[in-house]
């Protein structure tokens, strides 16, 4: 009996010390679906979205109300501050406002650096309308929600490389965050690999569903490496080209304060949503479920782009 009790120690001795596979190895889409839930894609996009959020614009407070929202999900969720209390502060027009930015596990600055990012901030209120209230659910409660919901899955595991994430104030006020935190990264020296930015995908893509077409589609070969992993999940839209989105949202600051690979994921390509900068881009117009999908794919990407240390290599070239 004693020797049968020394072998069973001993064998879970051993197996205290075997090596662990990375989960992110065998992770199948199919299991994501449980970890990015539907039901908390609507409980976000509905809270970022709400009247109570005044449009998220700076000077009248929505902002900072919404910022609060995303600070209270990042403590919670294992996301923790890369500046104090998360915040990168600017000062626009005599108002203090700043982007937030989290990070996943510890920060190592010889090692390379992921940012994923989406802009919190909205036009705001306008009192000569009916429907005053700018809830901006597409532009970008949306995006926001994804960064949100793909953070927290993401800090479940352990990385070999930094990831960190980025809410931007100011976009709609001409990407003033996203330029002040690129500036500050610059000077700051941090190793950024690649940045992937998050803009109104709450509306089906008049291709299919559950895809995305990504801006700057020729300056490097993001659009291949993650359709590499989930097939014809990206898609070039040549109307992204004709109208310089590339240059039209957060992402931008990065690519030219950083020469780095620098690109937006969207599904509103200007057939597929009416209410663009109106008062009518609320939640009940979206499809959630569609948007849902979205984010699970992009997390499933994201989780085996960073796992793989996946070389994102831009082509200057195509300007």
């Amino acid at each position: 009996m004693r020797l049968i009790l020394i072998v069973f120690v001993l064998a879970l001795l051993m197996g205290c010390f075997n090596p662990v596979q990375n989960p992110i190895e065998s992770l199948s889409l199919e299991e994501i679906h449980d970890q990015i839930s539907l039901s908390e894609t609507k409980q976000i996009l509905y809270t970022l979205a709400a009247d109570s959020m005044k449009g998220r614009d700076t000077k009248n407070g929505g902002f900072a109300k919404a910022a609060d929202f995303v600070t209270s999900y990042f403590e919670s969720n294992n996301i923790r501050p890369f500046y104090p209390n998360y915040r990168d502060s600017l000062q626009i027009d005599g108002v203090i406002s700043y982007n937030l930015v989290g990070q996943i596990g510890d920060f190592d600055p010889t090692k390379k650096t992921v940012l994923l990012g989406a802009h919190l901030d909205h036009i705001g209120i306008n009192p000569q309308k009916g429907d005053s209230i700018y809830n901006g659910a597409n532009d970008n409660a949306a995006g926001t929600t994804a960064v949100l919901q793909i953070s927290r899955f993401l800090a479940s595991y352990d990385w070999d490389q930094n990831i960190l994430i980025a809410l931007f104030a100011e976009e709609e006020k001409g990407l003033k965050g996203a330029y002040h935190l690129a500036e500050r990264m610059k000077n700051d020296h941090i190793n950024l690999n690649y940045m992937v930015n998050f803009e109104m995908i709450g509306t089906v893509l008049t291709s299919g569903t559950n895809q995305v077409y990504i801006t700057g589609f020729e300056r490097s070969n993001m659009a291949d490496v993650m359709n590499s992993i989930v097939p014809n999940f990206v898609q070039f839209l040549p109307e992204a080209k004709e109208f310089n989105l590339f240059k039209r949202s957060d992402n931008y600051a990065f690519y030219e304060k950083m020469n780095i690979p620098a690109q937006t994921l969207s599904s509103f390509d200007f057939k597929n949503f009416d209410y663009y900068h109106q008062a009518g881009d609320e939640p009940h117009q979206l499809d959630i479920e569609n948007m849902n999908q979205i984010v699970r794919t992009a997390a499933f990407i994201l989780a085996k782009m960073i796992h793989q240390k996946d070389t994102i290599e831009g082509y200057p070239e195509f300007e």
